[in-house]
């Protein structure tokens, strides 16, 4: 029974730190950058699970186990990310989206369910430079969590 509860609270233990990193990952010379000169894209995190698998053609890291970026920090100009999605019914996709960012501009990756299919298209919006946006985790076990974006406060 000892042994039983040991391995419970350490298959806990370690479900919870493998959850993705829900912090923006920095990409090449936006790893340099202010935040205002850079733009930052968010994935979409209401049920469904999107990761960024590469940027331009690079891999992105696991980042120690937390699973690859669910948001990204990007120098202005244009990209091509890759992207892995599913949703809670199980539809996946994995697809390329070219994009061109703005300095201080904020990205949303959106889906839409294809009626009658199992088709998911992914598109990319532009939210502007008033939105703020973070993940809230919904179910720390699993690592859900959802995007929340508001107006930016005034400056």
């Amino acid at each position: 029974m000892r042994l039983s509860l040991s391995l419970a609270a350490a298959a806990l233990l370690a479900s919870c730190a493998w959850g993705p990193v829900l912090e923006p990952y920095a990409v090449g010379a936006a790893e340099r950058m202010p935040v205002a000169e850079a733009a930052t894209v968010w994935g979409v995190r209401q049920g469904a699970r999107l990761h960024f698998t590469h940027v331009d053609g690079t891999s992105l890291p696991s980042r120690g186990g937390g699973g690859y970026p669910v948001s990204l920090v990007l120098a202005p100009g244009q990209h091509t990310l890759r992207a892995y999605f599913v949703t809670p019914d199980h539809r996946s996709t994995e697809q390329s989206l070219t994009a061109v960012v703005e300095a201080g501009h904020t990205y949303v990756v959106e889906y839409l369910l294809i009626p009658g299919t199992p088709a998911v298209l992914l598109k990319f919006v532009d939210q502007g430079k008033n939105q703020q946006c973070s993940y809230r985790r919904t179910d720390e076990l699993r690592g859900t969590a959802v995007l929340h974006c508001t107006a930016r406060a005034a400056s």
